[in-house]
């Protein structure tokens, strides 16, 4: 009688889970060796992006950003979703704001987020030739809140802990140590306070005496302490060019022997105009794709630097396809993400040289001036997102084709079904379950890699629970295996 009610549970489980869902769930995307994976599938994920900061990253202010207005995300998501892209990337964000409409829309039209955590607000950001003073505990404590805030969403992909802080000699002597230790503080607090590793990482300019030296130096060292995933701003295909003549074939030699993940934080290089996009071929070959995972596409919005894809109206917020846009769509609709060449996983270097050229590879990191933060989490009241219904599917901005004419259907199509029956669609850690892991010492100079663990339970009750977790996993992945196959694959749980 216990084994038939629990088959007849497992399959109720079963049949509501799958045939409730019309579409998958968006699955959380984690690090595997060199390469972003589907946290379900295992599939390894490579980005096709594009950077977003309406107005500019440098013009940001609080009070807004990109994702706290509904009917604005629902305009540029529209937009987004028709230029084929899987992923954006946002610069700046208020964390004390609402965001879960627009990375609920995000994600059910099946675009994830990487986001960096600073902002060109002073004490919201690492100053780059004198980091000392603003490494501080008021600058440590906006960081973390945007971490809070972006945690419970499936379709955060990742955070950036800097973009471009080492750009010349100075910042070369006196940032790569603080800036190490800022992503080993922003990964402990996540650590021990976010159930959901999400990677932290380093988005660099490509400056090419601190190519190399740079990325081995942010790559090494204790797990703690190095970054996990590292991004390139390369512009170095400029019109029609060849692998060899925009010298691709050097950078993918530079960073062969990289062990985590690594892609384009941005390209495309306005030298040559119209832009063509030309180099989205390459970016999405298997002669790129064994060591690059991918990239994004610098930027959304028209604004004085002049690369944008879609024009904003000032007055009235109508959105206008470019020139760039339409070249774009053409070159990300002609290449595919599926299938591609992997390159062989290598061991990350747990020791750092004794020196690096052209930088300060100094390996003693400053002291954190947040050690009861991150042990302990947020004093005060954080806003911590989640999925919510979606009450605004289609923009009430007006949006026009490049060629002029006024598009009519707006709508964001639903890609991916959001659950939105919990509080947060990621759990998150309960403090005072001793399971959680715990990272390593924010002022520690060492550290190790890190698992969560928790005792395992028995019995039929626990077969059940892990057995309906198994379904479920089944069923967010139906979109790429296919009905039939994770039927028979639930009746084989259900059975066993």
């Amino acid at each position: 009688m216990r084994f038939f009610s629990t088959a007849t549970a497992l399959a109720a489980t079963a049949a509501t889970l799958f045939y409730a869902s019309g579409s998958a769930a968006i699955n959380t995307i984690e690090i595997s060796g060199r390469y972003f994976v589907d946290s379900v599938t295992g599939e390894p994920f490579f980005i096709k992006g594009v950077d977003y900061q309406p107005g500019g990253s440098s013009s940001f202010e609080s009070g807004a950003d990109p994702l706290s207005d509904a009917d604005v995300c629902a305009r540029d998501i529209y937009l987004l979703q028709n230029l084929g892209v899987n992923t954006v990337r946002i610069y700046s964000v208020d964390p004390t704001l609402n965001h879960d409409e627009c990375m609920t829309l995000l994600a059910s039209a099946g675009i994830y987020l990487i986001l960096d955590v600073n902002t060109p607000i002073y004490g919201q950001y690492l100053d780059r030739w004198q980091p000392w003073t603003t490494y501080t505990e008021a600058y440590l404590d906006h960081i973390f809140q945007v971490a809070e805030a972006f945690s419970g969403y499936n379709n955060t992909l990742a955070f950036f802990a800097g973009n471009e802080v080492i750009n010349d000699n100075t910042s070369a002597e006196a940032s790569p140590n603080y800036v190490k230790a800022v992503v080993r503080d922003l990964k402990a607090y996540i650590t021990n306070n976010i159930k959901r590793q999400i990677p932290v990482g380093y988005s660099a300019a490509d400056v090419l005496e601190f190519r190399v030296p740079l990325a081995a130096y942010f790559e090494c060292g204790p797990a703690g302490e190095a970054v996990d995933f590292y991004g390139v701003n390369s512009y170095q295909w400029c019109g029609d060019q060849t692998f060899k003549s925009a010298e691709y074939d050097v950078l993918v030699e530079d960073y062969t022997n990289y062990t985590i993940p690594l892609f384009l934080s941005e390209f495309g290089c306005n030298n040559v105009l119209p832009r063509t996009f030309q180099e989205v071929g390459a970016i999405f070959s298997n002669e790129f794709s064994v060591v690059f995972s991918g990239g994004l596409v610098y930027e959304y919005t028209q604004e004085s630097s002049n690369y944008g894809l879609v024009n904003i109206s000032s007055s009235d917020g109508s959105a206008q396809e470019r020139h760039d846009y339409v070249a774009l769509s053409t070159a990300y609709a002609s290449v595919t993400t599926t299938g591609l060449a992997t390159g062989s996983a290598t061991a990350r270097p747990t020791t750092c040289a004794t020196s690096y050229a052209y930088i300060n590879g100094n390996t003693t990191l400053p002291d954190t001036p947040a050690a009861t933060l991150i042990a302990d989490g947020l004093n005060s009241t954080y806003n911590r997102g989640k999925y919510v219904e979606i009450t605004v599917k289609s923009t009430n901005y007006t949006i026009y084709a490049y060629n002029g004419d006024e598009v009519t259907d707006k709508s964001v199509t639903e890609n991916y079904s959001i659950d939105i029956s919990d509080a947060s669609a990621i759990d998150q850690t309960d403090k005072s379950n001793s399971s959680a892991s715990t990272g390593d010492s924010p002022s520690s100079s060492s550290g190790s890699d890190t698992s969560s663990g928790g005792a395992t339970a028995t019995g039929s009750a626990s077969s059940a629970t892990s057995s309906s977790a198994a379904i479920a996993n089944l069923v967010r992945s139906s979109e790429k295996m296919g009905a039939t196959a994770v039927f028979a694959v639930i009746l084989g749980l259900v059975f066993a």
